[in-house]
């Protein structure tokens, strides 16, 4: 895969379910006394607190930790990497500048985020065929069952969710992976149909039901007496009808139509979160459009729709990657 279309996919992962009012800064310089950096970056990142302990590494990089269990690294080139004691993640790169003489754009202070919701599959219920009912109306049997089969199933399942803040001139890009085991008991419900099966006629004419392979399948007979036995044999015989498709004929000579599942008993559990947040520079293109983009990226924004508007977003290419929809203004 091409490696832009890679990073595009990893970055695409850095969104967050409820954005933090996080307001971008100027890194300034490597040079700057290190609670300076961390109290500029207060305006960015709820949570840091004073500074507790700072290295300097032989390349230039800064390594600091403050009192809450947070550790914030500066390279030399000033690019901020932030990991606070929760294992949350902030990327700031040396191109991020939040403008705070700039004039308040329509998007300032906007939130959005993408939908989460998954549309339930439609689920299929296969209806009583026509061929019982053609068999119950010559006078044979079919007993009808509602029946329900249960099963416990535990599974884990990735929820992500996505979200756009807006500030002056930049806007954060936030991801939050919750992993959740999830137990519950599945209930799958059928009709049961079972078929009794053998003749039914007067002495000259008879049906006969029977199964054949996969289907069900009803025979006619004409008799005739022979008088030498004193008894009635076959003369003519052929099929009547048959099943329009093949079943799973159970050894109770019955047949089950799936009639849908449901959830019962469900528990949730989170496994682990994981969040990260990075930064990108914005600026207007036109009235529904605009450019975002940090050292490493650069995608484009299309506001759709009028009333409730989203956001699409796209890389250079024009492909669409993400729908954010609106949170606030």
């Amino acid at each position: 895969m091409n490696s832009k279309y890679l990073f595009i996919a990893a970055l695409l992962g850095i969104f967050l379910a409820g954005c933090k009012k996080d307001e971008p800064v100027n890194n300034g310089t490597p040079q700057e006394n290190s609670q300076e950096v961390v109290d500029e970056l207060n305006d960015l990142v709820d949570g840091l607190g004073t500074i507790v302990n700072t290295q300097t590494l032989e390349d230039g990089t800064i390594v600091m930790t403050d009192d809450k269990g947070n550790r914030i690294t500066k390279d030399k080139d000033g690019n901020i990497t932030i990991v606070m004691k929760n294992g949350e993640t902030f990327f700031i790169d040396n191109s991020i500048n939040e403008d705070e003489s700039a004039p308040l754009d329509k998007w300032y202070d906007s939130r959005w985020q993408t939908n989460t919701n998954v549309p339930d599959s439609p689920d299929y219920y296969e209806p009583i065929p026509n061929f019982i009912y053609r068999i119950q109306e010559l006078g044979f049997e079919v007993d009808q069952e509602d029946i329900s089969l249960d099963t416990t199933i535990s599974e884990q399942i990735l929820y992500d969710l996505y979200c756009l803040h807006f500030h002056k001139t930049t806007v954060s890009l936030q991801q939050k992976d919750t992993l959740v085991n999830h137990t519950y008991t599945q209930s799958t419900n059928y009709i049961k149909l079972t078929l009794h099966l053998g003749e039914i006629g007067d002495d000259d004419f008879k049906y006969e039901l029977a199964i054949m392979g996969d289907y069900i399948v009803v025979y006619w007979k004409h008799y005739y007496y022979d008088s030498n036995t004193g008894t009635y044999e076959v003369d003519d015989s052929g099929e009547a009808f048959r099943s329009d498709e093949g079943y799973n004929i159970e050894p109770d000579n019955s047949i089950l139509l799936y009639q849908g599942t449901e959830q019962k008993n469900s528990t949730a559990t989170i496994v682990s979160t994981k969040s990260q947040t990075t930064f990108f520079n914005y600026h207007r293109l036109n009235e529904t459009q605009l450019a975002a983009n940090n050292n490493s990226a650069s995608y484009l924004l299309k506001e759709i729709g009028e009333d409730i508007p989203d956001l699409e977003a796209y890389d250079l290419d024009g492909n669409k990657l993400k729908t954010f929809e609106l949170v606030s203004f």
